[in-house]
């Protein structure tokens, strides 16, 4: 029986702890659901800089001028930091500026690659430089402001979905509107609060990106992982007794198999991961056989898909780590944590303004 998180009709705080054992006993549906975010998130990402890593250093310029943006309420406590008013606060803030070192603390990157990279996005007007300090900042140009907003958008969403797929696993109703579902809901708020919101999520996504560049070093191979991961948990949802899930044999349950497994359809192909994440197909099949070198995928010789290694202590040693899977946990549950709280407190202030 889940546990109510009401007492007199107002909405009880959460703890990360309480995040994380909901992600671990719904492990297939809440974890499927971020793997998919995060596939939409780094594929939007590639599509616009062409390396994860370089948007990586995007991330860093973006995250601080949000935080730049909240800040606005220390002089107007009522300040707009909503998702229709970011490319009005975007023109008018002093924009953030970091040097290279910087950048380098922040994405783990080696020097030598965030100055090339700085370089590349100068050239592209990403990134703005001043050359007298040797500091840079973001730039947006009215010319993407339409993608811009098309891409968030569609991030927007799925982050919705996955927050409010965590809110109902704990039995916590986000949805204050009546007639609305509670993804449509957390939607609404994310966009009235969306510097918010988006500091939050890109701060959070700039500590796993950290994590993977410190292990991996190329995180291009994570978008192309998380292709086979997905495939691999919608099967085992549908074919495996996954009742017995505990925080010790978490991450063997990724790619868990049985005989069945290759004749299924739970493979990929460098043209489907091209397809679906902009990765052009020679990449991709240059990246995929990295993944078999490293243990994580097999290649089937007869249909020329890639599959996750059956073989548990293959797959598990380089990027399906125990320790890889716990901190994803971790920084995702702190991250829930924050942001189911704010809306909880938000819930809770419009209810008490309505019985007042």
């Amino acid at each position: 029986m889940k546990k109510k998180y009401k007492y007199n009709n107002i909405l009880l705080e959460v703890n990360k702890s309480q995040i994380a054992n909901s992600l671990i006993t719904n492990f297939t549906e809440l974890m499927a659901g971020f793997y998919e975010m995060q596939s939409t998130f780094l594929s939007n990402l590639y599509g616009r800089y062409e390396s994860i890593e370089t948007a990586n250093i995007v991330l860093c310029f973006a995250k601080n001028t949000h935080l730049e943006i909240i800040r606005q309420r220390e002089k107007h406590l009522n300040h707009d930091i909503s998702f229709n008013n970011f490319w009005n606060n975007f023109n008018t803030i002093k924009k953030p500026a970091h040097k290279i070192v910087d950048i380098v603390n922040m994405t783990g990157l080696p020097k030598e690659t965030a100055r090339r990279k700085i370089k590349l996005l100068i050239s592209k007007n990403y990134i703005m430089h001043d050359k007298k300090i040797k500091e840079y900042c973001w730039n947006l140009l009215e010319k993407d402001k339409k993608n811009y907003f098309l891409i968030v958008e569609q991030e927007i969403k799925m982050l919705s979905k996955f927050i409010s797929s965590n809110a109902n696993s704990i039995n916590i109703d986000l949805n204050n509107e009546h007639g609305k579902s509670c993804c449509c809901s957390v939607q609404k708020e994310i966009k009235s609060q969306f510097s918010f919101y988006w500091f939050h999520f890109l701060s959070c996504q700039l500590k796993w990106l950290h994590m993977w560049q410190n292990k991996i070093k190329d995180m291009d191979l994570i978008l192309i992982a998380l292709q086979a991961v997905l495939r691999a948990l919608s099967f085992a949802e549908k074919n495996e007794n996954l009742k017995d899930i505990g925080l010790e044999n978490l991450y063997l349950l990724i790619g868990k198999t049985n005989s069945e497994y290759r004749k299924s359809d739970a493979g990929i192909s460098a043209s489907s991961i091209s397809q679906v994440t902009g990765i052009p197909r020679p990449t991709c099949i240059r990246k995929l056989n990295i993944l078999v070198e490293f243990g994580t995928l097999v290649r089937d010789e007869k249909s020329k898909q890639y599959f996750l290694n059956q073989l548990t202590e293959n797959r598990t040693r380089n990027i399906l780590t125990k320790d890889n899977v716990h901190n994803t946990v971790k920084i995702f549950s702190e991250y829930l944590t924050v942001v189911l709280n704010a809306m909880i407190q938000n819930q809770n202030n419009d209810s008490k303004k309505n019985i007042a």
